[in-house]
Formats: structure tokens, sequence, C-alpha cells
């Protein structure tokens, strides 16, 4: 019996294909930024392992990625945004010393910052201490590849805190 040659779920793979290319064009951005090397990584949380997007070679820094969803709407939708607070979940729970959440897809990141600021307070406070960013990123990849790393970082360090303290 002969194979398939196609996948029935390309989809699947073109997705983990494009994913995995916004992995790297971060990786790259970032590295020209902190000067750092940066890999992927699984760690022990409890007695689980979580893949970490992106970690610095000293340990220091420690980056989860979001990135759009499949398919396009003008709000998050309540799946994505759970997937986001596991994210910020999983790095409250790492010992770096600067944890990131970068969007590659600026709506969802100021989408997800008006969100989690009208959240109840358990939830808003889930979100303390971590750096939202977002990396402009090409939404549609083809043959395109960075010639040399991007240096575009946009840090929202501080208008989570402020707007917190605001409450």
């Amino acid at each position: 019996m002969k194979k398939d040659s196609q996948p029935i779920f390309s989809y699947k793979r073109t997705l983990h294909e494009r994913n995995q290319k916004r992995k790297r064009m971060v990786s790259q951005i970032l590295r020209a930024k902190f000067k750092k090397e940066f890999k992927t990584c699984r760690i022990p949380v409890g007695d689980k392992f979580f893949t970490i997007d992106l970690i610095s070679e000293d340990d220091e820094i420690a980056v989860k990625i979001i990135n759009p969803s499949r398919m396009p709407c003008k709000k998050i939708n309540s799946g994505k945004f759970q997937q986001i607070l596991s994210a910020i979940i999983v790095l409250q729970s790492i010992h770096s010393k600067r944890k990131l959440l970068i969007f590659t897809n600026k709506k969802m990141y100021e989408e997800f910052s008006r969100s989690i600021t009208s959240m109840p307070k358990p939830i808003r406070d889930v979100a303390f201490g971590i750096i939202m960013s977002w990396i402009p990123l090409p939404d549609e990849f083809d043959d395109y590849e960075y010639s040399e790393p991007a240096t575009t970082f946009r840090d929202n360090q501080n208008s989570f805190s402020q707007r917190r303290n605001q409450q």
C-alpha cells in the first residue's frame, strides 16, 4: 500500500512551519537587541514539562511568542485568550530575571493589553511582572527571509504597571 504524499491536515504543517519561521525572526531581533543567543528549551514546572519558545544562553531572559490566530478576527477569541494566559503562567513559574511575552501581531497585542486591564483582579494580577511587547513581522512569508536582523522591538514594560497602579 502506497502512503499518501500529502498530509490530510496540511494546514497544520504549514502553520507549524510559519510559527518556526516567526520564532527564528524573533530570535534574530532579540539577539540584536540584547547581544545574547537564544534557544528553545523544555523546562520542568512542578511535575510537568513546558516549552519555552526562547530563552537566553544565560537563562536571564525567557520568552513566549504569541502568533496570530489562523482565522483573522477583530477580537481575540476566548481560546486564544486562555492560551495567552497559560503562556503568562508558565513565564511566571520560571526563575528568569526578565520575562517577555512577545506578540507578532500588533492588533492582537493591543487587544490583549486592553482586555487584560479590564479583567477581574486575580486574572489581571497574573500578568504583573511580565513585559508585554510586539515585534512587527510580515504576515505572509512566502520566500521572505531577513538578510540581516531587524532591530524593531517595541517594549511596553511600564504601561501595564502604570495602568495597574491607577486602578
